[in-house]
């Protein structure tokens, strides 16, 4: 069966699990002209535009040429290779995988499904997903980014994913101009491509409800026969808020803090720069200036208990890639543990826990941020 087969009109013929879509003729063109020069190609474009549907497209093409292509799926709000709040990298090499949804070879953890608040995440897992593309010799590197086009979180990440990246071509889906304050800054730039293209005829813009439908049950599926593992504070380094990268606070300074801030506090940790206070229940806000006074920090950190309950983590490697997400449950202050439900069934790889801002159910649910 030819899964990607085209028709001698101006207009090509996609064939996908959903059936047939229309390729315009500027798609064809723009795939003809890549597959003569090569890449990397970074796709961009607001939801809706086509930005998948032209990877596919060209993914396709290129496969069923004989060309392998490195996918890097820059998108941790409605991914196509990996679950949800990461980005992933893998590798096509027949078209047929282009039907069935292929496992990622690795991932980079984002914390969250927006890339507004972890823009340093988003680069930083791009650069590192980028290198490992290119250790794989495809002839293609793709890079099909995520749907934030508007404001000022947009315009930084788009600028620095072009910048660091140096790609031959990016590709823009566009209805009328809406991302070109997204390329103006790179019209002068030394050898790169870009081309302005029309958007899918059979592009659709989904609610943010929709999306939302569509993520939670990616995650649903990613933590379905998840269990319970218990990982030890001291086997690994921890990212976020506070947690771990302090000398712990004995009994006297957590009865100080509670008095502070009229809250029971239940741990602290003290670093040359940071206070980090976990609670049980509410505190006193206003208060948060007399502890930082009290300890001389810069910087005072507090979280409820309640607050990372079923949040989000990823379980990275020695090099920081993410092996899988977790779901954290339990702190345990007496052995500093972490209790966390996740697919993965070997913990003892996991050096690096990187605590997101997405707090899920098990059953895929989002209960909010952090």
């Amino acid at each position: 069966m030819n899964f990607f087969g085209e028709s001698p009109q101006s207009f090509g013929v996609l064939f996908l699990l959903k059936g047939a879509l229309i390729i315009p003729r500027e798609w064809r063109e723009a795939v003809d002209e890549i597959e003569a020069q090569g890449g990397p190609v970074l796709v961009i474009g607001a939801p809706g535009s086509g930005k998948t549907t032209f990877c596919l497209y060209l993914t396709g093409r290129c496969c069923r040429a004989g060309r392998r292509v490195a996918w890097i799926d820059a998108d941790p709000g409605q991914p196509i290779i990996g679950p949800p709040a990461v980005i992933s990298l893998t590798l096509y090499v027949e078209a047929s995988d282009l039907l069935k949804r292929k496992n990622p070879l690795i991932m980079s953890f984002i914390g969250n499904t927006s890339p507004v608040g972890r823009l340093l995440e988003m680069v930083s897992g791009l650069q590192k997903l980028y290198a490992l593309a290119v250790s794989l010799t495809p002839d293609l590197v793709l890079i099909n980014t995520c749907g934030l086009v508007d404001g000022g979180a947009a315009r930084e990440l788009k600028f620095h994913e072009i910048d660091m990246l140096s790609p031959r071509y990016v590709i823009a889906l566009q209805k009328v101009n809406e991302v070109e304050h997204l390329l103006a800054p790179h019209s002068h730039r030394a050898g790169l491509l870009i081309r302005r293209l029309p958007i899918s005829p059979d592009a659709k813009v989904s609610t943010r409800e929709a999306r939302q439908a569509v993520r939670e049950q990616r995650l649903k599926e990613y933590f379905r026969g998840a269990d319970f593992q218990e990982i030890a504070l001291h086997d690994v380094g921890v990212h976020g808020p506070g947690l771990g990268t302090g000398e712990r606070l004995g009994f006297r300074d957590i009865n100080k803090l509670s008095k502070i801030l009229h809250g029971i506090v239940i741990h602290a940790e003290l670093s040359a720069d940071r206070l980090f206070v976990l609670v049980e229940g509410d505190y006193a806000e206003d208060e948060l200036f007399t502890a930082k006074e009290e300890y001389k920090v810069r910087e005072i950190t507090v979280l409820m208990r309640s607050e990372i309950d079923y949040l989000l983590v990823g379980l990275n490697n020695d090099r920081n890639l993410c092996l899988s997400l977790g779901i954290l449950r339990s702190i345990d202050l007496k052995e500093l543990s972490l209790r966390v439900i996740t697919p993965l069934r070997d913990v003892s790889e996991v050096r690096h826990i990187s605590l997101g801002s997405l707090r899920v159910s098990p059953a895929g649910g989002e209960l909010g941020l952090v």
